[in-house]
């Protein structure tokens, strides 16, 4: 519903959220930004006097007219159990944080951003500045449009909060299935024998690994070298004055046949993403400038980048020999955009590669994409990267998901997963923002953080296993479990090369996490579905706990798991204490089977090869057998643990992991007890996809269970076994679209 009041516009989009603009001729906004998709709307009562008031559910706005101030524009807001006044220009002052843009060159703490989240009952996001979309492309908007911002008001019902988040914004997307996997990168010039012996030794040393990274050194970083010419590349440079950063030809001195190199990985069921700062575009020393260059004369297109000079190196003012042909990176030009994605193409998504490694953020060299205020390459290059990814046909269906991977870009950055943080300090310190700042980092939208595993920048390189072996147990609990390190002599994250203890229990985790893989990918569906993070604050699930906001680096993973990385050193044994709070219910540790009473504080000892994480009772955790390629196993022989003592259910999501709304499946899991005995219900939901398996043994596990004497299933074949307090209940040859009731006494 739309109020226009003089030059100001109200849009009430839903009950808590309303969208309010200023604009001095009275011409308003419709098109989408990157941050709002426009387009729902809701009604409100309005009455319009000398006061207008726009009435919903959950909050009244007045608006006296003229322009906005505190005294002319505010809103009493009832929500969420909770009352409060909101004015014009009014700040959060206990927001609950979202996330910071990278974490390069973070050591210890930083201050971090608001988020959507806030005490104080509302938050107000400012979309003003940013550029409009017209045919998906970004144009500046009027500069009498002064106003246009975003009133969420949820009190203390942070789920509705997400939900008009979303309503304003549209869906976070899922990610790729490969991106949860297990990943290997480090900053170093591997040939491509050493590339193969890394895979196969992941294999040989029991660890899982789904995607390798090629880091700078995939492709030429010195053109004179590479083409027998005495000068260097130009253009703006990098970090250090680097002009090799960008690149887009494979350096064939160390990967003479990149397509056998991509081909020997794949058939070992090892996925390749390639690093790409595009800063200096396609230039003439790469292979692919003549598909670059014609595409952009058939275009006609001309240079319209202002000539920085003093942004140039040095080195390419003094090069005699150095060829300026007038095609600087435009981000800003669709001509230009098309080609290079068209040119570049070539060498990354259409020789199988997984995804780009979008490493470029440095707007230092370019304040913003040309020609558009306001907007900034990283949140730009972000969607763009995206929608390429998808690889569309001639009618513009997507033949891909869509993907990036890049640092995060901001409000409205959600639609464009997923994200890595940038090169940290390795330290506990370090260890312990990383996880709050990803568990905040879920109030701005941020739902899929990877982060470098054990720091980027070691001070102390093979000096600080206990530090890593405790970053890998977060990392196996979070969104991807992805190492990465600078390039320096003797730091190398492979787990196997580090002392004992170490290897055994980062081994552990690396195994946790494999086992767990059908969990998380449906948890990270789940999120996607419901608007919440995959990794949730306490106070997301209990709001008017004050207990769930003292504990930052305690979160749910998904719903039926909780999770409270280790963050300090402990004693000469590597035992560690961890304080934390359990949300109410019943909860069991998965290391040693303990069941904890929820609603209580606890502090807890674990050594080095564990850490706090609990099951929730009755919840079916759906699991796997260990795997090497977590994220590319067929689901042949599932196990769903159970710890009795509530009922519960959960979902098993399934999909190929790279199709756009092809197909899937979805199973639905129930858990309930009875008075005298135990049902356990399966039902399904979806078309199938491509690859699903034609029928699988499911087998079930209860634990801290009652004694079982029989089990009854009118549709498929049993069998169990009851000892040490676990049920264990197979169910031979169910076929995926079939539904399962199995009654246990």
């Amino acid at each position: 519903m739309k109020i226009v009041k003089g030059n100001a516009r109200f849009t009430v989009i839903t009950e808590g959220a309303v969208r309010i603009e200023y604009a001095k001729d009275g011409v308003f906004e419709d098109a989408p930004t990157l941050f709002a998709l426009r387009g729902v709307e809701c009604d409100a009562e309005v009455t319009d006097s000398e006061i207008l008031t726009v009435k919903t559910e959950k909050l009244t706005l007045y608006y006296h007219g003229g322009e906005f101030s505190r005294d002319t524009l505010y809103a009493d807001i009832h929500a969420g159990g909770t009352s409060c006044r909101w004015h014009y220009g009014d700040k959060n002052k206990e927001n609950l944080k979202g996330t910071l843009h990278t974490l390069d060159g973070v050591s210890g703490f930083r201050e971090v951003p608001d988020g959507l989240l806030s005490r104080d009952g509302w938050q107000v996001i400012d979309d003003s500045c940013s550029p409009v979309l017209w045919d998906g492309w970004a144009k500046n908007r009027s500069e009498k449009h002064l106003h246009d911002f975003y009133l969420f008001a949820y009190g203390a019902d942070y789920k509705a909060a997400f939900s008009d988040f979303f309503a304003v914004s549209g869906k976070a997307p899922l990610p790729r299935k490969n991106f949860f996997g297990s990943w290997y990168s480090r900053w170093w010039p591997y040939t491509a024998e050493e590339f193969l012996k890394i895979a196969d030794e992941y294999e040989e040393n029991g660890f899982p690994l789904d995607i390798l990274v090629f880091d700078m050194d995939w492709h030429y970083q010195d053109w004179g070298h590479a083409h027998g010419e005495p000068y260097y590349l130009y253009g703006y440079g990098h970090a250090g004055q680097n002009l090799g950063w960008t690149g887009y030809t494979w350096n064939r001195r160390l990967i003479p046949d990149p397509d056998g190199l991509i081909n020997s990985l794949s058939e070992k069921g090892v996925s390749v993403v390639l690093n790409d700062h595009p800063c200096d575009g396609v230039r003439d020393a790469d292979e692919c400038f003549a598909v670059f260059a014609e595409k952009l004369s058939a275009a006609g297109y001309k240079e319209t980048v202002p000539d920085v000079t003093e942004r140039i190196s040095e080195r390419e003012k003094e090069n005699p020999k150095k060829k300026n042909i007038n095609y600087r990176f435009n981000a800003g030009d669709f001509r230009y955009m098309k080609a290079f994605f068209d040119a570049t193409n070539r060498e990354m998504e259409e020789k199988d590669i997984a995804f780009r490694w979008l490493d470029w953020q440095q707007d230092y060299l370019y304040p913003n994409v040309n020609g558009i205020k306001g907007l900034s390459h990283l949140r730009w290059l972000n969607h763009l990267y995206y929608e390429n990814a998808k690889l569309k046909d001639e009618k513009g269906t997507a033949k891909r998901r869509g993907m990036s991977f890049s640092r995060w870009g901001g409000f409205g950055d959600h639609k464009h997963p997923a994200w890595f943080s940038g090169d940290t300090v390795t330290s506990f310190e370090t260890l312990d923002f990383q996880v709050q700042m990803t568990v905040t980092a879920g109030n701005a939208g941020c739902f899929f953080w990877s982060h470098d595993i054990g720091g980027f920048q070691d001070d102390v390189p093979g000096g600080q296993g206990e530090v890593y072996a405790r970053w890998v147990q977060f990392g196996a609990m979070s969104p991807a479990l992805r190492v990465h390190m600078c390039g320096v002599e003797g730091l190398d994250r492979r787990p196997w090369t580090w002392a004992e203890p170490f290897a055994s229990s980062m081994k552990k985790s690396y195994a946790l996490r494999s086992k767990l893989f059908p969990y998380i990918y449906s948890s990270a569906y789940e999120c996607c579905e419901k608007g919440l993070p995959l990794l949730k604050p306490l106070y997301i699930e209990e709001p008017q706990n004050e207990n769930s906001y003292n504990y930052p680096s305690t979160y749910l993973l998904g719903d039926g798991l909780l999770v409270s990385p280790i963050c300090s050193a402990g004693d000469e044994n590597y035992v560690a204490k961890k304080a934390l709070w359990l949300p109410e219910g019943v909860w069991y540790d998965i290391f040693s089977g303990e069941s904890f009473e929820g609603g209580r504080e606890y502090t807890v000892e674990h050594g080095i090869e564990t850490f706090p994480l609990f099951a929730k009772a009755g919840f079916p955790l759906v699991t796997q057998p260990y795997t090497s390629r977590m994220t590319s196993e067929k689901l042949t022989e599932p196990t769903v643990v159970i710890y009795a003592g509530a009922d519960g259910e959960s979902v098993l999501y399934e999909d190929d992991g790279i199709s756009e709304k092809v197909g899937h499946r979805l199973t639905r899991i129930f858990y309930e007890e009875k008075e005298n005995f135990i049902e356990i219900t399966l039902k399904k939901e979806g078309n199938g996809f491509d690859g699903e398996v034609s029928s699988r043994n499911i087998t079930f596990e209860i634990r801290n269970a009652s004694p079982v004497k029989t089990v009854s299933c009118p549709t498929h074949e049993t069998k169990f076994t009851f000892e040490n307090s676990t049920a264990i209940i197979t169910a031979y040859s169910v076929k995926p679209d079939e539904a399962l009731k199995l009654t246990i006494k």
